[in-house]
């Protein structure tokens, strides 16, 4: 028992059966003696009572007690062996016995003085003593003791050792999952996030197993995350750095010239640099959960519509189709930033996976309980694989069309952290070359409890 757990399973289990195994032991003991000592005394009692009414059959057969004190004998010495004399009223010894007469120094105060009644009217008294066969019994209460203590012991040994066989198996059955636990956790600290927990029990422990090998395909997968990040920050900063530089280097070599088109190029990069760093700033502040919302009416309608206005002129540049449908104008008590980040986000990213010729689309509804944003895009569509993942910190989907768009993959995870910090829910459908339809619900009722400010 190499492990310390096991020992101390195995010690506690151990040390539970001994002491239980002693406890009813002793428990045993003290009833059974109890129990004895009341049959003994029983047992006096009765061949007590049976002298008593021996001597008043004497008493009524010879019409009073003799004058003299006599020797009792008449062939019941067995019912007379206790005895040692009987008195009458006034105390004058009118039998005794044969152990009277041998123990005659017997002290009185050591003697047991029984009545003799015959009716209601007393007639003398009985003095008994301990005699052979009381002893007998005594030595047999000894011997009586000692066999139960001796059972008692011999059944905390073999119980004992039986408990003590029965606790490693235990222990070792409840301690394995706990190190190889242990030992996975250790390897996931040390990096090795491939190593997992098997042959897991169907309890709490197996679903502790459970937790912690779900911990470490989430480790894994941010981990992936992490390097991917890593790998799109390097490439989607140098792309319009090495142009900006090249730029620059060229204009200084009088190799391109300082003209306005090529002034508007670097602008755009510098422009494509700044949005890729609000990005990264944007999530930063999703972290720390900074939110510094200020919450205002909205008439929902006017504001989607006016959207709809400044992003029609992008969407017809690439020959798409911007529609609105509204059910009616609806108030919505939310922050006007936010909202419009939200928007945009998603409305960017319909306009880049939508092909020329297409359709977007953004539809209100309300309930009286409900306001429901839908936009919805004829674009390529998301697998079933990625959609699960779409919300996902920088996963992308298809990474050479990102690339070239640009972007960390943080648009729609942006998206969501909004979404839900301004107390709504959002949720996409899609099937593969037919587009997407994402939908945000927000509560009539405004929900402040992320309002920081």
């Amino acid at each position: 028992m190499k492990s310390p757990i096991t020992r101390k399973i195995t010690l506690i289990i151990v040390l539970i059966s001994f002491g239980s195994i002693l406890i009813s032991g002793l428990f045993i003991n003290y009833s059974l003696n109890r129990q004895f000592q009341k049959y003994l005394t029983r047992v006096d009692t009765a061949r007590e009572n049976q002298v008593i009414n021996i001597l008043a059959q004497i008493y009524l057969d010879n019409g009073g007690w003799p004058q003299q004190p006599t020797l009792l004998g008449m062939g019941r010495d067995f019912y007379l062996e206790r005895l040692f004399y009987i008195t009458d009223t006034d105390g004058n010894v009118v039998f005794y016995t044969r152990m009277g007469r041998i123990r005659s120094n017997q002290r009185p105060d050591l003697l047991k003085p029984r009545p003799i009644i015959i009716g209601e009217k007393t007639i003398g008294t009985a003095y008994f003593g301990k005699s052979p066969i009381e002893n007998v019994l005594t030595q047999q209460n000894v011997l009586f003791r000692h066999t139960i203590n001796h059972s008692i012991v011999l059944s905390i040994l073999v119980t004992g050792s039986i408990s003590f066989i029965v606790a490693i198996l235990f222990a070792r059955r409840f301690s394995n999952p706990i190190r190889a636990m242990n030992l996975t956790a250790k390897a996931m600290t040390n990096g090795n996030l491939d190593t997992r927990v098997r042959d897991l029990p169907r309890d709490e422990l197996g679903q502790l197993g459970e937790s912690l090998n779900t911990l470490a395909d989430s480790l894994k997968y941010v981990q992936a995350l992490r390097q991917q990040m890593t790998a799109n920050v390097a490439h989607d900063l140098r792309t319009p750095l090495a142009t900006i530089q090249s730029h620059l280097e060229g204009m200084i070599d009088d190799v391109i010239p300082v003209s306005t088109a090529n002034l508007e190029s670097l602008l755009d990069e510098v422009k494509r640099l700044s949005g890729l760093v609000e990005d990264l700033q944007e999530i930063a502040l999703a972290d720390q959960a900074i939110h510094h919302f200020k919450y205002e009416p909205i008439a929902l309608e006017e504001f989607l519509q006016i959207l709809i206005n400044k992003k029609t002129p992008l969407f017809a540049e690439k020959g798409l189709h911007l529609l609105f449908k509204s059910t009616g104008p609806v108030q919505l008590v939310s922050d006007r930033k936010s909202l419009s980040k939200i928007m945009d986000n998603l409305l960017s990213n319909a306009h880049k996976y939508t092909a020329p010729g297409g359709h977007v689309t953004i539809t209100l509804s309300h309930t009286t309980e409900k306001v429901h944003i839908e936009v919805t895009d004829t674009g390529i569509g998301i697998s079933e694989v990625d959609l699960p993942y779409i919300f996902e910190r920088f996963y992308r989907t298809d990474q050479s069309r990102n690339r070239e768009s640009g972007g960390f993959g943080l648009g729609l995870t942006i998206v969501k952290e909004l979404v839900e910090a301004l107390g709504g829910t959002i949720t996409v459908r899609s099937q593969p070359g037919q587009g997407s339809t994402f939908t945000i619900n927000f509560a009539t009722t405004p929900n402040q409890r992320n309002n920081p400010s």
